[in-house]
């Protein structure tokens, strides 16, 4: 790099970093030169990372900072037609349809028409707005296969209580014909639920037959939606099981906008950090040196 081109990365760099320092509140400007910053990688010169930037001259984590520019890009999509969001806080809970710009607008809109758009009614708004794309009724959000085989491994289930007879996991299943929450479950339960209003009822269910049978076991994909009455009322009190990363539901063309967690009903309860994609490696490794054991 030139002395001209480094002297021309400081300006604007300080530059940039005036504007943060004028005011955090200031979020649009604010993340629109964080996001120059870290595009145009402008804190090479004295940090290696992004992460260290922020940790270093902001006191900030690099998910933080992604935030605030992700929240900056949010206003930026919604134009000038519509009321923008008063703070950062809001403007975040639209980050999940940052990939939807016509559907964040009708969101952020009807939010705003409905009264105050606190940050939890915008986040409220998104979810249902999600759980439409994202509902396992729908066949393309089957549940990963790759990530069944894994806990299908450990728990050999034999039932799938929820699903299409096109996606079903289990060669015993519950189609919407058979009405599941009207069935009784025994054994090791498979649930993929309709991730709209109705996911209570599924999660409440499966909670009450793990109870009324020791025997049962019901593994639970579900969104990691631990600010909900549902999992207050049930999920933690079985065995949750946080996932690194987000699942690509079958032939969606990205990974879901939010993260999911697994939910044992019918284990002791506790909490544990997954990563699933880890155990499928060691899975595969030990598959092919079997394999190859065998053809020697």
């Amino acid at each position: 790099m030139t002395k001209n081109a480094i002297t021309g990365h400081k300006k604007s760099l300080a530059q940039l970093e005036v504007i943060i320092e004028r005011g955090l509140s200031i979020f649009v400007e604010v993340g629109a030169a964080l996001l120059q910053i870290r595009d145009s990688r402008l804190y090479r010169e004295t940090y290696a990372t992004f992460e260290d930037y922020c940790r270093q001259r902001w006191g900030w984590s690099r998910r933080y900072g992604n935030m605030i520019i992700a929240a900056a890009q949010v206003t930026k999509l919604l134009g000038t037609t519509v009321p923008i969001p008063a703070t950062e806080r809001q403007a975040r809970e639209l980050t999940p349809l940052l990939d939807r710009p016509e559907e964040m607008r009708k969101v952020w809109v009807e939010t705003v028409a409905e009264g105050e758009p606190t940050a939890a009614r915008v986040r409220e708004k998104v979810t249902s707005r999600l759980a439409v794309h994202f509902s396992s009724e729908a066949d393309e959000w089957e549940t990963p296969q790759d990530f069944f085989d894994v806990l299908n491994s450990e728990f050999q289930f034999t039932t799938d209580v929820c699903s299409l007879p096109s996606s079903a996991k289990c060669r015993r299943y519950f189609s919407p014909e058979d009405d599941g929450l009207s069935k009784p479950w025994t054994g090791r339960c498979w649930m993929n639920p309709p991730y709209g209003d109705e996911i209570q009822k599924w999660i409440r269910k499966a909670a009450f037959e793990s109870a009324k049978d020791r025997t049962t076991i019901v593994a639970c994909l579900l969104p990691a939606r631990v600010d909900t009455s549902w999992w207050w009322d049930y999920c933690r009190f079985a065995e949750v099981r946080f996932m690194r990363g987000r699942l690509k539901f079958g032939t969606a063309p990205s990974a879901a906008p939010f993260p999911s967690a697994v939910v044992i009903f019918g284990c002791p309860q506790r909490v544990v950090w997954w990563e699933w994609q880890r155990m499928r490696s060691e899975s595969s490794l030990s598959l092919r040196g079997s394999q190859a054991m065998k053809r020697s």
